[in-house]
């Protein structure tokens, strides 16, 4: 088979798919003719990183002997899911790989913000010994609400991690059969009662059209002035104007944010001159593991597919349910 893929999966592909055409791209720098142009012939394709457009219907339909797209990581708004179902293309991820990563940098993130600790760390790099509080009460996490917007993966991996600091875990899900009742020590409430009643609100849904601005400011104006935001899911789940006005007129303690409406976000972004905002470049779900393991991940997926195997997790099952997989039935 003909195989475009991420650079980054250079190596790994040497030794797991030696048998096949490889192609490689930089895919933040991909043209969208190389696209249309020189992957006519392409029958896979691994993206790891975003490319710098959306791969819609045109650019689909002018890859005729596309089987399946397999992306890394979770996020999969960079393509046209209907398109490539209409097309009889597959589409696969790996979700949940890099969920523990994840919900160890909302910990990082969760903790940094309740105990006041921006202008803490500057200072000290500085040289300023300054041990009184700068402009906001110091807080612990122990004994605090935390809501989980979104048990997926990352978020259930988030309960556990918080529910070892001793808190208590609120969680929301667009599942109202299971709202109210108790699993396994997580109340599964509606949204605006986790918002209410939460110290620390983390969100972890994917971009849709039912979520885009799903934390706007009616939202914010629920939580309480002492709560914290956290945000490594999309950007635009949450309404950036609205939080920043939140955060600049006291109606919230503090932001953490890993994601933005913008990326790279503008260096004028004005959350970013705030001293109640920790900002990080959309990194949560890196470290040296967890490159390993999505790494893997594709790899095992990609032999599966070439092996007439269903990749671990495909986003459109009910293309190989009808019948009109490009690539025929997979087991």
């Amino acid at each position: 088979m003909i195989i475009a893929l991420d650079e980054s999966y250079r190596q790994a592909s040497e030794e797991f798919l030696a048998d096949h055409e490889l192609l490689f791209f930089d895919g933040p720098s991909v043209q969208l003719d190389a696209i249309t142009e020189a992957w006519r012939e392409i029958e896979i394709l691994a993206a790891r990183r975003p490319f710098p457009f959306f791969v819609d219907r045109a650019v689909i339909e002018a890859l005729p002997r596309l089987q399946l797209v397999h992306k890394s990581g979770t996020g999969v708004e960079g393509f046209d899911l209907e398109a490539l179902s209409e097309q009889g293309i597959l589409l696969a991820n790996n979700r949940g790989v890099n969920a523990s990563c994840v919900a160890e940098h909302i910990v990082l993130l969760s903790l940094l913000c309740l105990r006041n600790s921006f202008q803490y760390l500057a200072n000290m790099r500085n040289g300023v010994w300054q041990q009184s509080p700068l402009h906001a009460a110091v807080f612990q996490l122990e004994g605090k609400t935390v809501g989980i917007v979104g048990m997926g993966a990352i978020g259930c991996e988030v309960a556990k991690r918080m529910a070892a600091f001793g808190t208590h875990i609120l969680a929301y899900q667009r599942r109202p059969s299971l709202e109210g009742s108790i699993l396994g020590g997580v109340r599964w409430v509606p949204l605006d009662d986790l918002l209410r009643e939460s110290d620390v609100v983390t969100v972890h849904v994917p971009l849709t059209r039912e979520t885009e601005r799903l934390i706007g400011a009616r939202e914010l104006g629920l939580m309480k002035p002492t709560a914290v935001l956290i945000n490594t899911s999309r950007g635009r789940v949450v309404d950036e104007r609205a939080l920043y006005e939140a955060l600049t007129e006291g109606r919230l303690l503090a932001a953490g944010l890993d994601v933005f409406e913008r990326e790279p976000t503008p260096t004028d972004n004005p959350l970013l001159r705030l001293q109640n905002v920790l900002a990080t470049p959309h990194i949560a779900g890196r470290s040296v593991e967890m490159n390993r393991g999505q790494i893997a991940a594709t790899m095992g997926d990609l032999k599966s597919f070439l092996a007439g195997r269903r990749p671990r997790n495909l986003l459109n099952p009910e293309v190989l349910e009808r019948g009109t997989a490009r690539g025929g039935p997979l087991h």
